[in-house]
């Protein structure tokens, strides 16, 4: 089974417990998949499923409808940006 790199930043980080994961999952499989998928399976995962949780894949930003092909690296969350 493929593995992807999910990596979790800032806030996510911390309560999430951990800076990155190794999912053995199918794919493809939609980034709104993978939240729900990872939120069964870690720790306060539940907090992926937030709103306005943002996601890239491959150091592109991506959306809950992106899809996370078989080619993907790396799959990175964080939380709501805000700027000023």
């Amino acid at each position: 089974m493929p593995s992807v790199r999910v990596v979790f930043f800032a806030s996510l980080k911390e309560r999430i417990g951990q800076n990155e994961y190794v999912a053995e999952i199918a794919l493809p499989l939609s980034i709104g998949d993978l939240k729900h998928l990872l939120a069964s399976q870690l720790n306060q995962g539940s907090v992926l499923l937030e709103k306005g949780i943002q996601s890239s894949i491959d150091f592109e930003f991506a959306r809950d409808a992106d899809m996370v092909s078989e080619t993907v690296k790396e799959v990175a969350f964080f939380p709501p940006v805000t700027g000023g």
